[in-house]
């Protein structure tokens, strides 16, 4: 898994659409104490329609969800806007760790299983034999990289 973070401004416009392209999942977040990063969501929606791939899997979060009392985006907005594009939907805060994980891994879930269902299509129409998946052990590294768009 491969994440990459572009933090959503403006001046990483142009780097994100290189990102896209073979993007398998993405998540777009914003600040639900910030009512103009969620007005932004729409235009990162179009941004993707226009450059990733047609069955990207795509999640939307509203960050933040441990600073109620500075709420200006309401669960309720945040739910509406996913159901409107077909994507799903979770509120979390990075900051006290709730549901970040679960983000992650429902996003990562969702792509083996559509990965999964793209072999099982592939291996009943004859295209292609076993596959068998190697670990690059070459390249050793003491973190790791996340990036989310």
């Amino acid at each position: 898994l491969r994440c990459r973070d572009t933090a959503g401004q403006e001046r990483f416009r142009t780097i994100t659409t290189a990102y896209y392209r073979g993007a398998m999942g993405i998540m777009l977040v914003y600040d639900i104490t910030n009512e103009k990063s969620f007005d932004n969501i729409k235009n990162w929606i179009r941004n993707i329609e226009e450059h990733a791939s047609s069955d990207v899997e795509r999640m939307i979060l509203g960050n933040k969800c441990d600073m109620n009392e500075k709420r200006q985006v309401s669960k309720e907005k945040g739910e509406k806007l996913a159901i409107d594009y077909g994507i799903k939907f979770l509120e979390t805060s990075a900051k006290s760790s709730i549901n970040v994980e679960e983000a992650f891994f429902t996003l990562a879930r969702d792509i083996m299983t559509k990965l999964n269902r793209k072999m099982n299509d592939n291996s009943s129409s004859g295209a292609g034999g076993p596959v068998k998946i190697t670990e690059n052990r070459s390249k050793k590294s003491s973190f790791f990289r996340c990036t989310l768009l």
